[in-house]
């Protein structure tokens, strides 16, 4: 199960940062200030699972050697839950398509999702 935790925790990551940035351009743009509001979830993104989640699409020749599967496009159809279990309450989900595009640490680059 490779990379299953790293990838998580970077999807995690780019969806705060997204939801910061969203704050700060409504604040330039003369919209007011943004309210403030804690959001809690969990994105389970499995690519190596009975019933995977996330499905490699594209890669290089070189991925499948990559520690950090540089290289590899990626589908997903990700729940989001209350709780770290997958068995938690369902509240949404994550639907699109990331690239894996660094060598050196798990990084995802042309990320695209659709939040429900």
């Amino acid at each position: 199960m490779r990379g299953n935790t790293a990838l998580a925790t970077g999807m995690a990551s780019f969806l705060g940062a997204f939801l910061l940035l969203h704050g700060i351009c409504q604040a330039k743009l003369g919209l007011g200030e943004p309210k403030v509001s804690r959001i809690e979830f969990h994105l389970h993104d499995l690519l190596f699972a009975e019933k995977p989640m996330a499905v490699v699409v594209a890669e290089a020749n070189t991925t499948k050697a990559s520690p950090t599967l540089f290289g590899a496009v990626v589908i997903v159809d990700d729940p989001m839950t209350e709780g770290p279990e997958l068995t938690s309450k369902v509240i949404g989900k994550a639907q699109g398509v990331y690239a894996l595009s660094s060598q050196s640490e798990i990084s995802l680059g042309g990320t695209q999702f659709c939040i429900r």
